[in-house]
C-alpha cells in the first residue's frame, strides 16, 4: 500500500481519498499479513484482545445507568407471574429485539408473555396509547419496551396511571426530560457510564437481561429450573445490531462476530435459519455484509407494505418449527418482491421529477400515491443519484391532510440540526420530526409542503458543506494478495460495518472489454475485462452502475476503487471483484 494522500475527483463531485498510513508495530505479533495489519490499524484496533473478539471479553452490564433497578423490576414480575408485554418496533432492530425479550423471558421461566409491533401505516411508532390501552385490556402488569419509549411521554404516563409497570430500553438520544418509568436504560442518557454507547435497541435488552439472569439466579430461581445461556441468542442481537447500522466498535464487534458464528455452525434460531436458506446464503461463510443485504431487507419488507394482520417477520423470528418458519421466510421473500415492484416504479417517478429541480441545493419530492414505507430507500437513491440533500414525502394532496416525508443528506449537511432550527423559527411549520445528521423523518401539512421546500433550501445553502462525499480506500493492492485466499482473510478479519469499514482498494488499469447490461433486478451491471500493470488480465463487475458507462471501451484507461468479494455457489467459491467508483485517466495509459 502507497503511502499517500493521493485524491481523485467523481464527476458528481464524489472524492475518493486513500488513509494516511498509521503506525502498525503493535499488531506485528498477532498479524503477519502487512496489509492487512495496516487495515485493522487504520480502523483502531490496538491489541490482541480487540482483534479476538471474544465473547469473553464482552463489557460487563455494571456500568449502564439504572441496569440494577430494571433487572429487579423483570426479575420480580417473572417470579410472580405477571403478564409481561414485550413493546418493540417494525424495523430490524425493534424486531429482533422484541423477539429476543419474548424467548429470552420465556426461557426464564416467565408464566405469560406476549408482544407488540406496531404497523407502519397504523399505530404510530413505538410505545403509544394504543399499545398501552391493549396492555390494559389483556391485565398486562409490565411492559418492557425495546428501541422505542425513549420519548413516549404521555404514553408512559398513560401506562403507569392504569397501575402497569414500565421499563424503557432504548438507545436513542435523550431529550433533556425523560418519560416516567419504573426504570430507563439508555446508554446515551445523562451520567451513563457505559464505555460503549454505540448499542442498538437489541443489544441494550441483551445486556438488561443478562443482569435479569442474575438477578434470578441469586434468588435461587434457577434452582429447579435449567439456567438459560444467554450467548445462544446472539445470533437475534447480531441480526439487530447489523440492521440498524450502529458503528461496529469493538464490543458491537464481540456482539456480531459471535452471533455470526452462531449461525454458521447452525446453531441460531430457527427463522433465522430459514431465512438464509431462502436468501441462498452459504451458512458456513455467512458474513455482515449477507445479513445487512440479503437478510435484513427481507425482514423490513413487510413493514414497509400496507399489510392485513399481524407482521410475518416477527412470527419468523419467534417460530420454533423448521417447517413453518421456511414458510414464513417465503412469505418475507415475496414481500420484498412487492417491495422492490413499489420502488422502482416510484424510484422512476422521483426520478423525473427530481429532473425539474435541477439547480436547486436540495430536492424536495411528493408523490400522493407512493407507499410511505418506502420513502427513505426513494431519498436514498435519488440522493445516491444527485449527490444532494434530498427529502420525500407521500399523503393525501388536499387541504388538511397530513404527509409523511423521509430525507436523506449529504456529509456536512445535518438533517437533524436544520429541522430544529426550521421547527424553533417557524413552530407551526412542522407536525413532528426526528432523526440524524444524515436521515430524518417529517410529518408536515399539505398546505405547508411549498414553504417548507423555501426555508429549507434557504438552511441548506447556509450548510458547513454540502456534496462533497467521500470514499476512502486502503490503497494500491499488491497483485499477490489480489487472490481468493486474501479474500476469505479479509472475510475472517471482520465483522465489518458501520465505523470498522470493509478493506477498499484502488489502482488503475486498462480496459480489456467492457459489457454494460440490464440485472436481473432491472437495474444496469458493469463488467469490465482488464489488463493490471503487470499485464496480467482481471475480471471486475458494478452492481447498480449507470448510462454514464456506456462508453466504455478496450484500450481505456480507468482508475477504479473496488472491493474483495468472496462468490460462492453451491458449494463452489471464487473470487468476486466489486467496483465501488469508477473515473477514466486522461494522463497517459498503463503499461500493458
Amino acid at each position: 500500500m502507497s503511502p499517500g494522500p493521493v485524491v481523485w475527483s467523481k464527476k458528481r463531485g464524489r472524492t475518493i481519498k486513500r488513509r494516511e498510513r498509521v503506525d502498525d508495530a503493535h499488531l506485528e505479533a498477532y498479524v503477519e499479513n502487512p496489509v492487512l495489519r495496516q487495515i485493522l490499524a487504520s480502523r483502531g484496533v490496538r491489541d490482541a484482545v480487540e482483534l479476538k473478539c471474544a465473547l469473553a471479553d464482552l463489557l460487563h452490564y455494571a456500568s449502564l445507568k439504572n441496569i440494577d433497578k430494571a433487572a429487579e423490576v423483570i426479575a420480580a414480575a417473572v417470579r410472580e407471574g405477571e403478564q409481561i408485554l414485550v413493546a418493540g418496533d417494525y424495523d430490524v432492530d425493534g424486531l429482533t429485539g422484541t423477539a429476543l425479550g419474548v424467548k429470552i423471558l420465556r426461557a426464564f421461566g416467565a408464566a405469560k408473555v406476549s408482544f407488540s409491533v406496531p404497523s407502519r401505516y397504523e399505530g404510530g411508532y413505538g410505545l403509544s396509547e394504543e399499545v398501552v390501552q391493549r396492555a390494559i385490556s389483556e391485565g398486562v402488569k409490565l411492559i418492557i419496551t425495546v428501541d422505542n419509549g425513549i420519548s413516549c411521554h404521555q404514553a408512559a404516563q398513560s401506562a403507569l396511571k392504569a397501575g402497569i409497570k414500565l421499563v424503557i430500553t432504548d438507545h436513542h438520544e435523550c431529550q433533556s426530560t425523560l418519560p416516567q418509568a419504573q426504570a430507563i436504560v439508555d446508554p446515551k442518557q445523562s451520567g451513563d457510564q457505559f464505555p460503549s454507547s454505540n448499542l442498538c435497541g437489541a443489544g441494550v435488552l441483551f445486556y438488561v437481561l443478562c443482569a435479569v439472569r442474575a438477578v434470578l439466579r441469586d434468588s435461587g430461581w434457577f434452582e429447579r429450573r435449567s439456567l438459560p445461556k444467554l450467548s445462544d441468542f446472539l445470533d437475534l442481537v447480531a441480526l439487530g445490531t447489523i440492521g440498524d447500522v450502529v458503528p461496529l466498535d469493538a464490543n458491537n464487534r464481540r456482539l456480531v462476530k459471535n452471533g455470526l458464528m452462531q449461525i454458521r455452525q447452525g446453531r441460531a434460531q430457527q427463522g433465522i435459519l430459514a431465512l438464509a436458506r431462502i436468501c441462498r446464503l452459504s451458512l458456513p461463510a455467512l458474513t455482515a455484509h449477507d445479513v445487512a443485504f440479503a437478510m435484513c431487507p427481507r425482514l423490513n419488507a413487510p413493514g414497509r407494505l400496507k399489510l392485513q394482520g399481524a407482521n410475518p417477520a416477527i412470527e419468523l423470528l419467534l417460530c420454533d418449527d423448521a417447517q413453518r418458519a421456511l414458510e414464513l421466510a417465503q412469505s418475507l421473500d415475496m414481500c420484498n418482491r412487492r417491495r422492490g415492484d413499489f420502488e422502482r416504479v416510484a424510484l422512476r417517478e422521483a426520478l423525473t421529477a427530481a429532473k425539474t429541480q435541477l439547480g436547486k441545493q436540495v430536492v424536495v419530492l411528493y408523490g400522493p400515491q407512493w407507499l410511505t414505507g418506502i420513502l427513505g430507500l426513494i431519498a436514498g437513491r435519488v440522493r445516491e443519484q444527485l449527490n444532494l440533500p434530498v427529502f420525500v414525502f407521500s399523503g393525501a394532496d388536499e387541504e388538511g391532510s397530513e404527509l409523511q416525508g423521509s430525507g436523506r443528506s449529504v456529509p456536512g449537511c445535518s438533517l437533524s440540526d436544520i429541522l430544529g432550527e426550521l421547527d424553533e423559527e417557524n413552530p407551526t411549520l412542522l407536525v413532528r420530526y426526528g432523526g440524524h445528521a444524515m436521515a430524518a423523518g417529517v410529518s408536515l401539512l399539505r398546505e405547508n409542503l411549498e414553504l417548507f421546500d423555501e426555508l429549507l433550501c434557504e438552511k441548506v445553502a447556509k450548510a458547513p458543506r454540502c456534496g462533497d462525499d467521500e470514499l476512502y480506500t486502503d490503497g494500491e493492492l499488491p497483485e499477490s494478495c489480489r487472490n481468493l485466499e486474501f479474500a476469505c482473510e479479509l472475510e475472517e478479519a471482520g465483522p465489518w460495518g458501520s465505523a470498522f469499514p470493509e478493506p477498499v482498494f484502488d489502482g488503475t488499469f486498462v480496459i480489456r472489454s467492457a459489457y454494460l447490461m440490464t440485472g436481473r433486478q432491472g437495474g444496469k451491471l458493469l463488467r469490465l475485462g482488464l489488463y493490471t500493470p503487470s499485464g496480467a488480465s482481471m475480471q471486475a463487475v458494478m452492481y447498480r452502475a449507470s448510462d454514464e458507462f456506456a462508453d466504455l471501451k478496450e484500450g481505456m484507461t480507468v482508475r477504479l476503487a473496488y472491493v474483495l468479494s468472496v462468490d460462492r455457489y453451491m458449494r463452489n467459491q471464487r473470487l468476486e471483484i466489486v467496483i465501488k467508483e469508477l473515473e477514466r485517466v486522461t494522463d497517459g495509459n498503463v503499461a500493458r
